[in-house]
């Protein structure tokens, strides 16, 4: 039998988890001494980050179970007002939840084929990759699949979040068709603050790997694909090609808009008091 710690100290397993952490904001499970799973996003009050294999080491590796990160790549990361900062948000990972119990996996596959064929209907192939995660599975578009200049026009939470509630909004009917029973939900879960499972972490409760694939890994992927020891896991989800989303990007933040739920800015009821002072001794 192979222990957590055992599988995160494999140099392979820690070169996925780094290149997918890097510059995310990071979230961890931990074995919890007396008994369950303890979930973790700070250390000493600031966001976890994890840049190199030394963190890594440092962060438990051996009480450590599942590993996070956010869809949201940042410019800097040192505190928590650095996450909240809609500004210092460089990338985010379109990312479609598709939420599943294991043993339905055929139909998680059919659906997360019907994404990836809209992509692909819109130009963008090099830049999907597809994570299995636990019970189900999660379809992404590499953020460096936007271009520079389109990044410079509109924030990238901002795109992420049309591109998926797009696409799902063109799919639904199709979705309904493939899912008679309604046991699978198709979500958008893009958000400032949400985490997805990292390539290569275990799975909080299944004692399974979470792998990557590319696009035409779907038709022969089989949950064995998922076992701790003789994993099967496609390192080419970084790949990417700058551009190829900014025509779906454009077109879903025309119709979509951007992210909904920003908080809105507090607007003063009165005159700061600088200006009251001074209209009243104009007055007098």
């Amino acid at each position: 039998m192979i222990l957590p710690s055992e599988h995160y100290l494999r140099r392979d397993v820690q070169r996925e988890i780094l290149d997918f952490c890097r510059r995310r904001w990071v979230a961890l499970h931990y074995y919890n001494p007396s008994g369950g799973l303890v979930f973790r996003r700070y250390i000493k009050g600031k966001p976890i980050r994890i840049d190199n294999s030394k963190d890594l080491i440092e962060l438990g590796v051996h009480s450590l179970r599942s590993i996070y990160a956010t869809a949201n790549v940042y410019e800097r990361l040192k505190n928590l007002e650095d996450v909240y900062d809609y500004t210092n948000i460089i990338y985010c990972t379109p990312t479609w939840d598709i939420d599943n119990d294991l043993s339905n996996w055929k139909k998680t596959i059919m659906i997360a084929e019907e994404i990836v064929r809209f992509l692909e209907e819109w130009g963008i192939r090099k830049s999907v990759y597809i994570k299995w995660s636990g019970n189900g599975c999660h379809v992404h578009i590499n953020e460096r699949g936007f271009s520079r200049a389109l990044l410079k026009k509109y924030n990238p939470l901002d795109l992420a979040y049309a591109i998926v509630e797009y696409v799902n909004s063109k799919l639904t009917s199709r979705f309904i068709e493939l899912l008679s029973n309604g046991q699978i939900i198709v979500e958008n879960r893009i958000d400032p603050t949400r985490v997805f499972t990292c390539p290569l972490s275990l799975h909080r409760k299944l004692n399974v790997v979470c792998i990557c694939m590319k696009a035409e890994d779907l038709r022969d992927f089989t949950p064995k694909w998922l076992d701790l020891k003789t994993f099967r896991h496609n390192s080419n989800w970084r790949e990417f090609k700058e551009g190829e989303v900014d025509e779906l990007a454009k077109v879903a933040y025309k119709t979509i808009g951007g992210y909904p739920f920003r908080p809105r800015r507090r607007t003063r009821k009165t005159k700061p008091l600088d200006q009251q002072i001074l209209e009243w001794l104009q007055r007098n």
